[in-house]
């Protein structure tokens, strides 16, 4: 209902007439009531079926609870009999518990038994190991004895290995003696065939002086000759060689200058190089990152000559950036758009330029005219010094270069003229620097300002986090350096040329020099080999002389040797003598160690025989303390599991005496001395055949009888606590009632009043009531009735698509639109080709009742959609029509895949 009090199309109309009479009322109520109503309305239909659904469960709880009755009644008989059987399984119990007096007695007797039995056997145990431990103390004090002989034993061994080791060692001298004679004879042998050995080398030796004598005497005159002829060589080899010396000199600082120029050149070369390959990174970046760019730029280097002016290309490749630092401010300054723009001079250049690039080349690239201004109309304001105190260092346009074009268009475009960066003393003048621009840049941050529409005193601030994109590429401007470097080139290539003619005759006449002292320096090899031959002959003679002179002193004296000899022999007899003394102290002393060792192992076989004897005795003894313990460990446990049998028949006797009702029976019993039980097992089995006999399994009807007994009590309860809530619920929904039902029935009227009136205005007739069903509380089932008269014969009839056309369900649901609108509250409504299905009397009718709801002050505007009109209509002044036409100039050739491509380019 909400929706057609605001949009009626024409098809909620069939919606509208097949609404039941339930639906009509919860619609109407969402629509025109207060909010109160609605939920009012939800929580008595809630509480009516509470209510329902209760009274279902009280009168299912009354049935219940009158059959449990029923069936308990049948079961009292064995109920009594099972009463019977209970006084005598208390008499059982009873002689039971007599039973267990005698019991825990008998064992209250058994457990002194035990106990005395125990206490004979702990003092035999005593006993036991007073013995033990004797022998264990006599076992202990032969073993110390024993472990104090072999502690000897062991020490004795250890000196003899000792006196062994020196017996040895002294073995050993004596060997090393009767080598030392040895070798002292071999050496006397030796020296005698040394002797013989010197004197035929002293023979030889006179040989060779006598004949390098005879040559010495014969070669006399010829070293005179060469003498003077070395003289005139060395005089001639100076000369050239003082002439090779100046040719070197100038051939060395010649070639020392040609070296800086060629090293200069090579340098040269090698910036030239550098630069370019530089120069090449960046349109290899281009090229990478945006393909398109790149292509228009390089078919514009090969034809820029055929525009009128000229075309820049985009600042990314033009912008001459002197710090790298600087590259971020740029970046967070100029769009990626801009850096990829081409920025032309001339319009027709513009037009040419983008017809080839995107129609013939289907590139994606930015173009751009260059802006009418001139450089002066983009000149910064002066930075003073009370701007430089607040932190501003400069603006954007003093960190880099441009073509003038490009200059122009950023400026244009980012205002990069007004931009300022500032130092760190920014961040405590922020506002301040506002003033002069809402945009400005500090060393990590770029901040901008942005003033209230509404009030230019307040402010809002944006700081952004200053990062580096990467968009820029990381190069100098290498122009002018390489132009220098190539003109510095050319210049090094004609310094070289002019030096070449001379260095080659310098060359030619070193290599003339050199032959000549290369003739010299053969002639004075011949001359000093030939004296040197002579002189040769000299020292070799000089040589053999002074060794002919040593070897004659170096002679051995055999008498020396023998004395030699002859004193080492005695000297070595002494030693052996002393070795010989020794050895015979060592061997007195061993003897000595081994019969002492013979007697301490004597009386350890007599300590150990004795160990051996009271091992067997402590073991004999220890066996009987094992046997006594384990008996006694028997009688322990016999007497703690009768203790456990008493004190559980005992904890049974207090668990009966608590549990009894007949305390004082129990109490006399336990006092009783008199207790047969015999006597008291014979009736006891008396009893039992008792209860056998006429015991018979009833548990079941037991459980049966208690469980229903108190399953009547729990539904007893039930009834109690549902008459509670049916008692609450009648009170809330007639609290409720009184509430909703008054201002509803009052709003149905009103509504009624008006709905009957427009009909009226029709000739027809149509009225609105509350269906209140026979039972007045049965609120899910109240219902909104609509009954319509639309002929002078025929008897009311609720609206229905059944009993009424499509237009008189149209008629009835306008005509109750217009009913509702004094009390729903919506600012505009929409009616969406209501007149279909009409007759052309009632769509002028509906025509007349909307214009004049229309009208008046309290209605809220209304959009009446129709595609058509009945001619001759009467609009009046609050009624404005507006047709609709299709426009000519659409567009019927939009390309929808060309245009979403171009969003793209220029998105990237």
């Amino acid at each position: 209902m909400s929706n057609l009090c605001q949009f009626l199309p024409q098809e909620k109309v069939a919606e509208f007439s097949k609404m039941d009479k339930k639906q009509r009322l919860v619609n109407m109520i969402q629509a025109i009531g207060d909010p109160s109503l609605v939920t009012l309305f939800d929580e008595l239909k809630t509480l009516r079926n509470d209510y329902c659904r209760f009274g279902k469960e009280l009168e299912e709880l009354e049935n219940n609870k009158n059959s449990e009755e029923r069936l308990n009644e049948r079961l009292k008989p064995e109920i009594e009999k099972h009463e019977e059987r209970q006084q005598l399984k208390i008499e059982l119990d009873i002689l039971q518990f007599k039973k267990m007096v005698c019991d825990y007695k008998l064992l209250q007797s058994s457990v002194k038994e035990k106990e005395n039995e125990r206490k004979q056997l702990n003092r035999e145990v005593l006993k036991m190991e007073e013995t033990c431990n004797q022998l264990k103390a006599e076992k202990t004090n032969y073993s110390s004895e024993l472990s104090n002989y072999q502690k000897k034993i062991n020490e004795m061994k250890k000196e003899v290995y000792r006196r062994m080791q020196e017996l040895s060692k002294y073995h050993q001298n004596l060997k090393e003696c009767r080598g030392e004679i040895d070798e002292a004879k071999i050496t006397f042998d030796n020296r005698m065939q040394e002797k013989q050995e010197q004197m035929s080398k002293l023979t030889a030796l006179s040989r060779q002086i006598e004949g390098l004598k005879d040559v010495l005497s014969l070669k006399k005159g010829d070293m005179a000759a060469l003498k003077e002829k070395l003289i005139e060589n060395s005089k001639e080899y100076e000369n050239i060689k003082q002439q090779l010396t100046s040719c070197d000199s100038d051939l060395e600082r010649v070639k020392l200058n040609k070296n800086a120029l060629e090293y200069k050149r090579k340098f040269k070369q090698e910036e030239i190089l550098r630069i370019s390959n530089e120069e090449d990174k960046k349109y290899e970046m281009l090229r990478h990152k945006h393909p398109d760019t790149y292509t228009a730029l390089k078919w514009l280097q090969q034809n820029a000559s055929s525009f009128r002016a000229g075309i820049s290309p985009p600042p990314l490749v033009s912008l001459k950036i002197g710090n790298d630092e600087d590259r971020k401010y740029i970046e967070n300054a100029v769009s990626n758009r801009d850096l990829l723009m081409f920025v032309c001079e001339d319009k027709e250049d513009l037009e040419r330029f983008v017809k080839i690039m995107k129609h013939e080349k289907k590139l994606s690239i930015n173009v751009s005219i260059v802006p009418e201004e001139s450089m002066a109309a983009f000149s910064s304001h002066p930075i003073s010094n009370n701007m430089r105190n607040l932190g501003i260092h400069c603006y954007l346009k003093d960190l880099f270069t441009a073509p003038e074009p490009v200059m122009r268009l950023l400026c244009k475009l980012n205002n990069v003229h007004r931009v300022p960066v500032c130092t760190e003393k920014a961040e405590g003048n922020i506002d301040s620097i506002l003033n002069f621009s809402n945009l400005f840049f500090t060393k990590s941050e770029k901040i901008m300002g942005k003033r209230s529409r509404y009030g230019q005193q307040s402010m809002s601030v944006r700081r952004d986090i200053l990062m580096s994109r990467n968009v820029l590429p990381n190069f100098k401007d290498n122009s002018a350096a390489l132009l220098s470097a190539r003109r510095e080139l050319q210049e090094i290539e004609e310094e070289l040329l002019k030096y070449q003619p001379h260095y080659e005759a310098l060359e030619k006449q070193r290599r003339q020099l050199e032959q000549q002292q290369e003739q010299l320096r053969k002639e004075r090899d011949d001359i000093n080999s030939e004296m040197r031959k002579l002189n040769d002959l000299r020292v070799k003679l000089k040589q053999i002389t002074d060794c002919y002179e040593r070897k004659a002193k170096d002679v051995i004296d055999e008498e020396g040797e023998k004395r030699k000899v002859t004193d080492a022999v005695r000297n070595v007899n002494a030693k052996k003598l002393l070795i010989l003394t020794k050895i015979l102290e060592i061997v007195k002393e061993m003897l000595r160690l081994k019969k002492e060792k013979a007697t301490s192992i004597l009386y350890m076989r007599g300590f150990s025989e004795k160990i051996s004897s009271l091992d067997v005795k402590i073991s004999y003894h220890e066996r009987e303390l094992q046997n006594t313990k384990s008996r006694l460990s028997v009688v322990d446990s016999e007497r703690n599991c009768l203790k456990t049998q008493g004190f559980k028949l005992l904890t049974e006797l207090e668990a009966k005496k608590e549990s009894s009702e007949n305390l004082k029976e129990y109490t006399r019993i336990v006092a009783s001395q008199n207790l047969d039980l015999e006597e008291i097992k014979q009736r006891i089995s008396n009893i039992e055949a008792q209860i056998e006999l006429t015991d018979e399994d009833i548990a079941p009807i037991i459980a049966e009888f208690t469980k229903r007994k108190q399953n009547i009590c729990s539904i007893e309860e039930q009834i109690d606590s549902l008459k509670t809530k049916v008692e609450d619920l009648k009170a809330r929904i007639q609290e409720l009632k009184e509430k909703w039902l008054p201002p509803l029935l009052n709003r149905i009227e009103s509504v009624n009043r008006k709905f009957s009136k427009y009909y009226k205005i029709l000739k027809c007739a149509g009225e609105i009531s509350l269906d209140q069903t026979d039972d007045t509380d049965d609120f899910p089932n109240y219902g909104l009735q609509i009954k319509l008269k639309y002929r002078v014969n025929e008897e009311f009839m609720e609206l229905s698509p059944t009993h009424h056309s499509g237009g008189e369900c149209s008629v009835a649901a306008i005509i109750f639109i217009l009913s509702l609108q004094e009390l729903t509250d919506v600012p505009f409504r929409c009616i969406d080709e209501i007149n279909q299905g009409m007759d052309a009397i009632n769509e002028r009718s509906i025509y007349q009742l909307v214009a004049d709801a229309a009208r008046s002050g309290s209605c809220s505007q209304y959009f009446l959609l129709t595609p058509k009109l009945l001619m001759d209509l009467s609009y009046h002044k609050d009624v404005a029509v507006h047709t609709i036409f299709n426009s000519p100039y659409l567009q019927t050739k939009l390309n929808v895949q060309e245009h979403i491509r171009i969003a793209k380019a220029h998105r990237q």
